[in-house]
């Protein structure tokens, strides 16, 4: 065959398949190559960065709540403290993992990534990073840490998160409310219509403390062009920055620290490993 014969050939069949692109596309067009929707509006998409509202106590979940006498007494003493301006050593303050507390009260900003599979929450301070999977179970055998473990699914497009797996050594605010190892938290992430706000409403059930689940809502909003920083928490204090702490537990004091003598710092560091003792 000639080679114009040839070239005559492949055009003619490039034409006719070029047409029948076209015919497809625009009987698929309108479905298959429409517009994603904006994620900024996608109640679904909760990746940014978001701040918790000033209205929000960042110290103080409430004073409201139902607690066992224990768990009175305890709440009672610490807020107390608080008053007189004695405030309780936290996890926070030795730069342990904030559980319950970072959860509903961050002291900064919040950035959230999200894929098909889970969502992860990056602190600024204290640089924690929770994991939220979308599955079905908790793991089994869950080994308890001061963030549990937390499973999620939508429910319409509220985002529901299951925790559990809790060790008990952390507390429920800056202030002292305390929590144990039971605590179950279950939350209900709604994002608002324009996109600028998540309302976080948070459940409690925590048999050891409380007689009842009880439950408060938290709002984050949006903080667009917000990009988190470094959060520098002190490895090896000075020994008399906790002087007006109290501790709830022995192992919330910081290991090593520099000793202060008449207002002058040491130039060494003392570590003096914490007792050895149960939640």
């Amino acid at each position: 065959m000639a080679f114009n014969e040839i070239s005559q050939g492949l055009s003619g069949k490039l034409t006719g398949a070029v047409a029948l692109a076209a015919v497809l596309m625009s009987t698929v067009a309108p479905a298959a190559f429409a517009a994603e929707q904006d994620p900024h509006t996608d109640p679904r998409n909760f990746e940014g960065t978001w701040t918790d509202l000033p209205t929000n106590s960042p110290f103080l979940l409430g004073i409201d709540l139902p607690y066992k006498p224990a768990a009175q007494d305890i709440a009672s003493s610490r807020l107390e403290a608080f008053k007189g301006g004695h405030a309780n050593a936290s996890p926070h303050l030795t730069c342990r993992p904030t559980g319950v507390q970072g959860v509903t009260s961050p002291k900064g900003p919040v950035l959230i990534q999200q894929t098909p599979t889970k969502l992860v929450y990056i602190q600024e301070e204290d640089r924690e990073v929770r994991k939220v999977y979308f599955e079905a179970q908790h793991p089994a055998n869950l080994k308890p840490t001061y963030s549990g473990d937390s499973i999620a699914h939508w429910e319409g497009n509220t985002l529901v998160i299951d925790t559990i797996g809790y060790n008990g050594k952390g507390q429920m605010d800056e202030v002292g409310n305390p929590h144990g190892a039971q605590m179950h938290m279950v939350q209900r992430v709604t994002k608002s219509a324009d996109g600028n706000y998540l309302t976080n409403e948070i459940t409690f059930n925590d048999p050891e403390n409380y007689t009842k689940p009880f439950t408060k809502t938290r709002t984050w909003q949006r903080t667009a062009g917000v990009r988190l920083t470094d959060y520098d928490c002190a490895e090896n204090p000075r020994a008399d920055l906790f002087e007006e702490y109290s501790w709830q537990h022995d192992w919330f004091r910081p290991v090593c620290v520099f000793p202060v003598t008449d207002g002058v710092i040491a130039d060494k560091i003392v570590c003096t490993p914490p007792k050895k003792t149960k939640p």
